[in-house]
């Protein structure tokens, strides 16, 4: 198996888990989005311009950040796709509200806007994928917003290793600590204080 075929697969099966597909459905979707690899360090989307794709992470890891002070407000990881939330924004003619950075190496599937609303326009369950879509990031925006105002930052963090796997080996830490509202100095303080609590409790 090639790796764009083993890419389009893995891809297809994130949307079988969501809507069925017939086999027209299937080959007219495949012609209409494409694969790409960014570096990392690369914006694959800029705050305050309209985005035309949205991204379905194969490979990799991002953050959402603000311009006016580099605040990282919440990473994407495998299986998760990327918007900035701009495909939402209609108020602001569908500007991105985030830049999005690739923090690794990344590798893609691009699903182009206008193929998407040819989907749901089309497709017999079309509307039901963009729905899905649409609430997941609802749903995610929720858990962020409760977490940050429910939870001490060092249960944040260690919950972060949960919904994106392996973050802590492959995120910088001051990313992290500004995600969580911290400091990177005060979350290793946390992070030591947590691992001395957590070693007594086995003793």
């Amino acid at each position: 198996m090639t790796e764009t075929t083993f890419i389009y697969k893995n891809f297809f099966e994130y949307i079988d888990n969501i809507i069925p597909l017939t086999g027209d459905e299937r080959d007219i979707f495949l012609r209409k989005i494409l694969i790409m690899k960014y570096k990392k360090g690369e914006i694959i989307i800029h705050q305050g311009i309209k985005s035309n794709y949205i991204f379905y992470i194969h490979k990799g890891i991002v953050r959402y950040y603000i311009n006016n002070n580099n605040k990282t407000c919440n990473f994407r990881s495998e299986g998760m796709t990327v918007t900035g939330y701009s495909t939402y924004n209609y108020d602001q003619g569908f500007k991105s509200k985030t830049n999005v950075e690739c923090l690794e190496d990344c590798t893609f599937v691009l699903i182009p806007v206008d193929t998407m609303h040819y989907v749901m326009e089309n497709f017999k369950y079309g509307d039901r994928l963009g729905r899905f879509l649409a609430e997941k990031h609802i749903l995610e925006l929720v858990d962020v917003i409760i977490d940050r105002d429910c939870k001490p930052v060092i249960e944040r963090y260690n919950d972060l290793n949960v919904k994106f796997q392996n973050i802590h080996q492959r995120v910088a830490q001051h990313f992290i600590a500004s995600f969580l509202g911290t400091t990177p100095v005060h979350l290793s303080r946390l992070k030591s204080k947590d691992n001395a609590n957590k070693m007594i409790a086995t003793v």
